[in-house]
C-alpha cells in the first residue's frame, strides 16, 4: 500500500443499484473529474481512469462488498466507509448523489474516513446463509401466528403444542369452520410446512460445516450455543483479533447501554442496538437458552432477578456476558471451562444425528472429549 502523498488521486464513488456518481480530487482536495456512470461499466470504467496510484473510497451498502472486489484489482486500495462514523465533517443541507461522492473523495484526501472491516467471501456467504435461515425462521412464526389468528376470528382456539402439525390440520378439518375459511387455514399450513421443511435442510448444511469448523465446535461446548449459532456468532464477529477487547464486541453487537452526561448528571438509557443486529438477535437467543441450564450463567441469571431486575434485562445482561466470554474463547482459541460433560454429550449427539442422520453410540463422548481435550472421558457423564 502506497503512502498518502504518493497517491495521485483520491476516488469517492456514491454507488446505487444501477448507476454510481463519481469524484476525483488530488492531496489538497481540488476537483480534478466528477460525472455518473451505469454500474454495468464500472469495471470498464475504472480499468480506462483508475491505475494503482489510486485510492477509492465508497459507502458502506448493499452492493459495496461486491464493488470492492470488482476494484481493488485495479486500484491501490479500496476503503468501504461508514457514514455515520463521519457524520460531523460530511453533513450539510444540500444532499446529492455527486456531493456525497466528493464529501467521500475529500474526506479521503484529508485521511478522515471511518473505515469499515471488509470479511472475506467465505464469511460473506455464510453472514448470508445465517440472514436467510434467521428470515425463514421469522416467517415460520408470523404463519404460526396467521393460523392461530383464523381460529380465534371463529372462536376456536388450538390447544395442542404446535398449530403447523398433523394434529393441528385434523382438528382443523374436523372443526366447524366455513370451507373457505378450511382452504385459507391449509394454504398458510402448507406455506408454513414447506418452511419448515427449507429450515431442516438448512440446519442440516449448517451442522455438517460445523462440524468442520474447530471455532465453532469450542464455542458449542457454551450452553445455550448449537450448531446454528455458533456459525452466526463466528461469521458476525469474523477476525476476533479487530477488537481490542470483550467491552469493544459489546459494543459492535449494540448489547450496551446509551449513556448521556452532561456536568454531574450521568443518565443510562437503554441498550444502543446500534451494531449488527443479527450477532445481537442470536446473543439474546443463546441466554435464554443458556439459563435454562444448571451451572453457573443460570445461577448468575437468578442473581440479577434476586435484585429486582425484569426477565429481559437479565437476559439482555447475561448475553452480553456471554459474548465477553466468547470474546475471550475465539482469542485464546479455548473451550468454555465450566462446560458439564452431560449436556455436552447431548449436545453433540444432536449435531451428529442433524448433519448425518445417524449418530454412533460412543461418537458423541468421542467428538466431546476431541473438542474439550480431555485424556479420558470423566465419570460424571
Amino acid at each position: 500500500m502506497l503512502h498518502k502523498n504518493h497517491y495521485k488521486r483520491f476516488v469517492g464513488l456514491d454507488i446505487h443499484k444501477k448507476t454510481a456518481s463519481f469524484a476525483m480530487v488530488n492531496r489538497e482536495g481540488e476537483i480534478s473529474a466528477r460525472g455518473t456512470i451505469l454500474m454495468v461499466n464500472l469495471v470498464r470504467w475504472a480499468e480506462e481512469k483508475l491505475s494503482k496510484e489510486d485510492q477509492v473510497i465508497i459507502e458502506a451498502t448493499g452492493n459495496s462488498y461486491h464493488v470492492y472486489d470488482q476494484l481493488s484489482p485495479i486500484v491501490d486500495e479500496v476503503q468501504v466507509a461508514h457514514m455515520l462514523g463521519m457524520h460531523d465533517r460530511t453533513c450539510s443541507r444540500k444532499k446529492t448523489d455527486k456531493l456525497d461522492a466528493l464529501k467521500l473523495a475529500r474526506a479521503l484526501a484529508s485521511g478522515y474516513t471511518h473505515k469499515v472491516w471488509v470479511p472475506s467471501k467465505e464469511i460473506r456467504a455464510k453472514r448470508e446463509l445465517a440472514s436467510h435461515r434467521h428470515a425463514l425462521a421469522t416467517y415460520v412464526v408470523s404463519m404460526r401466528n396467521q393460523l392461530r389468528s383464523l381460529l380465534y376470528r371463529h372462536g376456536l382456539d388450538y390447544a395442542g403444542q404446535d398449530i403447523l402439525d398433523k394434529k393441528a390440520l385434523d382438528y382443523v378439518e374436523n372443526a366447524s369452520l366455513p370451507e373457505l375459511s378450511k382452504q385459507q387455514w391449509r394454504s398458510n399450513y402448507r406455506i408454513g410446512q414447506s418452511f419448515l421443511t427449507e429450515i431442516h435442510q438448512l440446519d442440516q448444511e449448517l451442522a455438517s460445516e460445523a462440524l468442520k469448523n474447530d471455532q465453532c465446535l469450542k464455542l458449542m461446548t457454551m450452553p445455550g450455543i448449537k450448531a446454528q449459532a455458533a456459525l452466526i456468532i463466528t461469521s458476525a464477529i469474523g477476525d476476533v483479533a479487530r477488537f481490542d477487547s470483550p467491552k469493544k464486541l459489546a459494543s459492535y453487537s449494540g448489547l450496551v447501554p446509551s449513556v448521556i452526561g452532561s456536568g454531574e448528571k450521568v443518565f443510562y438509557g437503554g441498550i444502543t442496538k446500534q451494531g449488527r443486529s443479527l450477532l445481537r438477535w442470536i446473543m439474546v437467543e443463546v441466554a435464554n437458552a443458556a439459563t435454562m441450564t444448571p451451572g453457573s450463567i443460570q445461577d448468575r441469571y437468578h442473581r440479577f432477578r434476586r435484585k429486582g431486575k425484569t426477565h429481559n434485562v437479565a437476559i439482555v445482561a447475561i448475553a452480553r456476558h456471554l459474548l465477553e466470554i466468547i470474546w475471550q474463547m475465539l482469542k485464546d482459541n479455548k473451550v468454555f471451562k465450566h462446560a458439564r460433560p452431560k449436556y455436552l454429550v447431548v449436545k453433540f449427539r444432536s449435531l451428529l444425528h442433524q448433519a448425518y442422520g445417524r449418530c454412533p453410540q460412543n461418537a458423541a463422548p468421542r467428538l466431546a472429549k476431541t473438542v474439550m481435550g480431555w485424556n479420558d472421558y470423566p465419570s460424571t457423564a
